[in-house]
């Protein structure tokens, strides 16, 4: 139990899965299930009529029987469990007992099959009872037939030019650099090559013959293949080439492929270098690319605008009217049909010729930025890419203008003083030196204009004015640019003069007493630049001596100062004024005499505190004056207005001086002198002085538009035009314009700050400036206008004749059929490169809905574009063109509708109904049309009416009958033929072509839906295979039989009459007793093609001999097309009647050897006369006797 138990663990399925008596059933049955079938195979191979066909039969069952024992090892099932060395032991038992039964069968075997199962396997039909009898009973020995003749053929010697559809390209203008096409040849080895080489440009074909040292074998580039040789065939010109003939070593021809291999020149692209590097903003230029190659050409090349770099390309390059087959492949050549590199596809080959095409790239320069443009590839249409990158660049300096101004004060002129020779004026320079620099000096004293010019090295430079008057800079120009004026343009320097003083003096009389005075009152009236200082000393008389006591100073910042002096000690005094300083001199004899010393609440005025402040206004503009008084009025108020004494009576405390209008400009002083009130007592002022500021000139505004009187602003639809602005005065300004076909709707203020100010304007039309204000007062505007329009937009039409308008931007183009290539021209207007998309959408004949196929883009240079439509399959193809960009407008833009209309017609076929593709069988003399035979209809597709071309051909005719059937109006069609069937054999009814109402045709292809198979039989009979009436016991009576089995065969042995069946076409009967044999009547099995041969009679005797090939088996090689002679020497008395057959030679990977196949053809040969029989054949196979 406890065996068992262990056991039980041991078991790979446990049986809680399964339990063990089940687990022994399966294993047992499986066991006699394999042996079964090994059985059945054991009976296949000793009955069999080829035993060669069971060669692998031994191994498979080694391989069964191990395999089984292996699994039973690790069931480990209880009650079957080995070890390991019973298992082995078991499969080296059945291993020997399978080779017992199939591989070395022991006389013993023999024995026993030939005496227990040999009676079943050795019968046959004997001719004197109609019944299977026991052959070895009328057969001892069949040595008398010995001998086969095996004949091989070798395969055909064929080569293929270029078997991978490489294209290829050659530098231009080089016969030093060769391309290497390969031509792969199987079973042959050449001795010459004729290569013909087609001129795309000339079209002449020239042809070059090649010995077997020209060409380069693949096995000295290690591309050697077994059984296949490839050479290298050198070419260094560009051209179609193809292989003419060759010629093997033997002499004999080689079959050719229709191919042939394209050598290009290869493409190539280069700029036209402009000798105009260097260029200023706001300039145009020029770039062409000059392209070589086989169009349509598409090239790469990198724009790198300062720090930004963007990768652009050109495509479609081609010239105008070009028609190619490359136009339709995206991919060039390498996305093509294999069928293109045949010789047949193209015999105009003028569309490969290198053509040379001039691109132009119109470059605006808006910015100061390096320009380069570098080509990186090149695209020829058949897919040859070339590098560019070694290709000198384009490159463009792109320089800002300059620009100049003055440094100089809108509002404080550059002073000259009296004896100074000259005083700069300092410039503001920007851009690349040395600047050429034109200005005027229009003096002040005189109208004349004085052109002068200065040649500036750097940026910081002076213009040395040396006199008084306007200095004007006019224009500015640098080493590269002519530049622009900014403002401040203009300097005014002027002389001012010498400063003046006058004084009067009083002396200050005491309060007390009238006769004594306490001190000296001075009133001094400056004219001059402030500030001024007045230096003056006070000395004491002491004697005869004067001591100066003191020195002062008074530091005066208007033009009327008033101070005393009070002496400390009594005495007299003397005051002497020794120097006059203004803001422009210094240290100047003032011209005061010297002054000595003989020596009441008073009414006051001063001016309002916010008159403080300098007042600035425009020359000719009124203003005014606030004073505030005290005291008793009315009062009388005295003032000057630069000097002249003016007074008025103002009776309150407030009171508004109404100054006349300033006709000139400068600075204007109101200075308040003196004031009387109602007590007649009169006071002298002190108050500060109000400075009126006249401005020497209005400010302007007016639009800079360099040279021209209007300047015209072109912009796209959508943007800004910027219009700069020269404002001169003091700022902020105030600026209002408008635009003038607007009206006042579109009126504009706007600040400015900068006097070289711009506007942004996005309508189009002429603007003006209206007015202008700066800080101080209104100015004046100054034309010119400025005029701004909108940049013409690209646009891109159908071009003309090339289809029909069938709506507003709505195009039909003439309906094509399937495969054949159309293409429509395009036309642009604008400014290349442009750049285009359209979507392609594809609908089914018949329904309305498109669905969308793909995005297309185009980019081009040309004004006309080449665009190929599609073709490739059937329906109604739509082109809808919807964004638009050239050079000016980047950004592509909707454009309006235009969208091309195509059909393209399917391509009608043809093909047999299902139904009608069954073989048909018929006898020889019925014709096409015969009742037996079924209805052949055919299915067509297209438009009605129908031309369909058919061939008829007997399996031994070449070509056969072609028959064309016309105006088929429906789309079902049952043929109707008359031609008869004369031979016998198997007949080929092969749709060639069709074409429709639309005027599509098509080749129709070889396969099943489109070839019938006619079997047509001889009328059933019968014929003896032997020459002669008369047989030997032992033989075999053999006859012909043809018609479709099985057949009866009815006859008479000796007087009495037999019927027996056969299912082959071949009747054979032992002949195991002498007698008389005759045939009476045979049908097939339809009971049809029946017959009754007459005379059919045969004598039966005893048995000749057939030696093939002198009784040996021979294998002999021939080429397809040579003949051999298979002998066969009789041994007997003659006349002979025998018959031999072909069997099928094939070729056994596994044991390296040729082995014999099922029969292909048996033939009897009658009444030879001689003991030699020669059978002439091309055909391989075996041929042996099969009986004699």
């Amino acid at each position: 139990m406890a065996e068992q138990d262990n056991a039980s663990q041991r078991a790979f399925i446990p049986s809680s899965t399964l339990e063990f008596p089940i687990q022994r059933r399966w294993a047992a049955s499986i066991f006699v299930l394999i042996q079964a079938l090994k059985c059945v195979d054991l009976f296949a191979l000793y009955t069999a009529e080829y035993p060669e066909l069971y060669d692998g039969i031994v191994s498979k069952w080694l391989l069964f029987d191990a395999l089984y024992f292996i699994i039973l090892y690790f069931a480990r099932i209880p009650w079957l469990q080995f070890s390991l060395f019973k298992t082995i032991l078991l499969i080296v038992l059945m291993s020997l007992l399978d080779l017992f039964l199939f591989a070395y069968p022991t006389v013993f075997v023999g024995i026993f099959f030939s005496n227990f199962i040999g009676d079943v396997f050795g019968h046959q039909v004997g001719v004197s009872q109609a019944r299977m009898i026991n052959a070895k009973d009328v057969i001892l020995n069949s040595s008398h037939i010995l001998g086969r003749h095996t004949v091989h053929i070798l395969p055909f010697g064929t080569a293929k030019l270029n078997p991978g559809d490489v294209y290829y390209c050659l530098p231009q203008g080089q016969n030093k650099d060769a391309v290497y096409i390969p031509v792969v040849l199987n079973n042959t080895v050449p001795q010459k090559l004729t290569l013909t080489r087609h001129d795309f440009d000339t079209g002449i074909h020239a042809a070059h013959e090649y010995s077997i040292k020209d060409l380069q074998r693949a096995t000295e580039t290690g591309n050697a293949m077994n059984g296949i040789e490839s050479y290298y065939i050198p070419v260094r010109k560009p051209g179609a080439y193809s292989v003419s003939k060759i010629i093997s070593k033997d002499g004999v021809d080689v079959r050719l492929y229709r191919r042939q291999a394209f050598v290009f020149t290869c493409p190539t692209a280069q700029f036209k270098q402009s000798q105009n590097v260097d260029h200023c903003t706001g300039s145009k230029e020029t770039l062409e690319i000059e392209i070589t190659g086989v169009p349509p050409l598409k090239v790469e090349y990198l724009q790198k605008l300062g720090a930004k770099s963007s990768s652009r390309e050109l495509n479609r390059i081609q010239p105008p009217e070009f028609s190619s087959p490359l136009q339709r492949l995206s991919k060039g050549l390498a996305s093509v049909d294999p069928s293109f590199f045949t010789t047949s596809t193209y015999d105009d080959l003028t569309w490969a010729t290198t053509q040379t095409i001039s691109m132009t790239l119109n470059l605006t320069f808006d910015e100061a930025i390096h320009h380069d443009y570098n080509l990186v590839r090149v695209i020829d249409g058949a897919g040859n890419i070339v590098d560019l990158s070694n290709k000198a660049p384009q490159v463009f300096n792109i320089h800002r203008r300059p620009v100049a101004k003055l440094q100089c004060s809108m509002t404080k002129p550059t002073n000259l003083l009296i004896g100074q020779k000259s005083v700069p004026l300092p410039l503001s320079l920007e851009g690349t030196g040395p600047f050429h620099i034109d200005y005027n000096f229009v003096p002040e004293d005189s109208d004349e204009v004085r052109p002068n010019n200065l040649l500036a090295k750097t940026n910081r430079e002076t213009i040395p004015a040396q006199g008084p008057g306007m200095y004007n800079l006019l224009s500015v120009r640098d080493a590269y640019c002519q530049g622009d004026v900014f403002h401040p343009s203009s300097c005014q320097v002027v002389q001012p003069p010498l400063p003046i003083v006058k004084l009067q003096s009083t002396p200050i009389p005491s309060e007390c007493t009238s006769d004594s005075e306490v001190g000296m009152r001075f009133v001094t009236e400056f004219e001059g630049l402030k500030p001024y200082l007045l230096e003056y000393t006070v000395s004491k008389h002491n004697g005869r001596n004067k001591v100066i006591v003191e020195r002062k100073t008074e530091k005066v910042d208007h033009s009327r100062h008033i101070f005393s002096y009070y002496p400390s000690s009594s005495g007299e005094y003397t005051y002497e004024f020794v120097a006059l300083s203004d803001g422009n001199y210094k240290k100047l004899n003032p011209h005061i005499q010297s002054i000595q010393q003989v020596v009441h609440p008073q009414p006051d005025a001063k001016f309002d505190s916010r008159n403080r402040h300098a007042v600035r206004i425009c020359l000719a503009e009124k203003t005014s004056v606030d004073v505030d008084l005290t005291g008793n009025g009315p009062f009388t108020l005295h003032w000057t207005l630069d000097g002249q004494p003016h007074s008025e009576v103002v009776e309150g405390n407030k009171h508004v001086i109404q100054l006349p209008v300033l006709n000139s400009t400068g600075q204007h002083i109101v200075s308040l002198t003196q004031i009387q009130d109602s007590n007649n007592c009169i006071k002298d002022l002190e108050s500060r002085d109000f400075t009126i500021d006249v401005r020497r000139d209005r400010p302007t505004a007016f639009f800079y538009t360099g040279d021209t009187q209007d300047r015209t602003v072109e912009i796209q639809q959508g943007a800004k035009a910027i219009l700069p602005l020269r404002l001169t005065g003091e700022g902020p300004w105030y600026v209002t314009y408008r635009n003038v076909e607007l009206g006042d709707r579109s009126k504009v203020t706007q600040r400015f700050d900068d006097p070289n100010a711009e506007i942004q304007v996005e309508d189009i039309g002429h603007y003006e400036l209206l007015n202008v204000e700066d800080a101080v007062c209104k100015g004046d505007v100054l034309p010119p206008q400025y005029i701004v329009r909108w940049i013409d937009k690209p646009t891109l039409a159908i071009a003309e004749n090339q289809a029909h308008m069938m709506g507003t931007g709505v195009y039909e183009r003439p309906a094509v059929c399937q495969g054949v290539s159309d293409a429509i021209d395009i036309q642009f207007t604008g400014r290349g490169p442009f750049y285009c998309s359209y979507k392609q959408y594809r609908g089914l004949t018949g329904k309305r809905d498109y669905s969308l196929i793909s995005t297309e883009e185009i980019t081009s240079g040309l004004t006309r574009v080449h665009l190929p439509l599609m073709t490739r399959q059937n329906g109604k193809y739509r082109y809808v063109f919807d964004k638009l960009s050239d050079q000016r407008y980047t950004q592509p833009f909707q454009v309006s509708a235009l969208q091309i209309e195509q059909t393209v017609y399917a391509t009608p076929s043809v093909a047999f109904r299902s139904r009608s593709r069954k073989e048909r069988v018929l006898c020889v003399g019925d014709n096409l049309s015969s009742s037996e035979m079924a209805p052949i209809v055919l299915d067509l597709t297209g438009q009605a009416p129908f031309t369909v071309k058919l061939n008829i051909r007997h399996h031994s005719q070449v070509g056969g009958k072609t028959i064309t059937l016309e105006d088929i109006d429906t789309s079902t069609f049952t043929l109707k033929l008359t031609d008869e069937l004369d031979m016998a054999g198997q007949y080929f009814l092969q749709l060639v072509g069709v074409s429709d109402a639309n005027g599509c045709e098509a080749d129709v292809k070889d396969s099943d839906n489109t070839r019938i198979t006619i079997k047509t039989l001889d009328i059933a009979s019968i014929s003896p295979i032997e020459g002669c009436g008369d047989v030997c016991v032992g033989d075999n009576l053999e006859y012909s039989l043809s018609g479709v089995g099985p057949f009866t065969i009815s006859y008479l042995f000796n007087d009495k009459k037999e019927k027996i069946s056969s299912p082959h076409s071949k009747l054979s009967m032992l002949a195991d007793k002498p007698g008389n044999v005759t045939i009476l009547s045979v049908g097939d099995n339809r009971n049809k093609c029946r017959s009754f041969p007459k005379n059919m009679s045969r004598i039966i005797h005893e048995v000749p001999s057939s030696y093939v090939s002198g009784g040996k088996d021979i294998i002999e090689n021939i080429r397809q097309g040579d003949m051999v002679q298979a002998v066969i020497d009789l041994v007997g008395t003659p006349p002979f009647d025998f018959d031999w057959q072909r069997s099928e030679l094939k070729w056994d990977n596994a044991k390296g050897r040729y082995y014999k196949g099922s029969v292909v053809e048996s033939h009897s040969v009658y009444g030879v006369e001689g003991h030699r029989y020669v059978i002439d054949t091309s055909t391989e196979g075996v041929i042996e006797v099969r009986n004699i």
